[in-house]
């Protein structure tokens, strides 16, 4: 989920991550934390197999941006090749 301001269902977020072991129920219980947390918004699905949609909030970028900003190294660990999509500056 690292587009800002895409929505995608749970089947695009785990075909767009690369290397990702992480099964749909796992995922969802992951991003329903998210949700209760404010940093991610859910709607329903466009595509009828899919129920929901999420898209990342701007109180999660800028979580995210605090996180990178205190370990830049962290976008490795989460396996961001680079900041494009979550550009340290404005």
């Amino acid at each position: 989920m690292t587009k800002i301001g895409t929505w995608l269902n749970l089947r695009q977020i785990t075909t767009g991550t690369p290397g990702s072991d992480l099964n749909r129920d796992r995922l969802k219980k992951i991003i329903d934390g998210f949700v209760n947390k404010g940093f991610v918004e859910t709607r329903d699905s466009e595509n009828p197999k899919a129920k929901l949609e999420y898209k990342i909030t701007d109180k999660g970028k800028n979580a995210f941006r605090k996180c990178v900003s205190f370990d830049p190294d962290i976008k490795f660990v989460l396996g961001l090749q680079d900041t494009e999509f979550f550009p340290t500056g404005d």
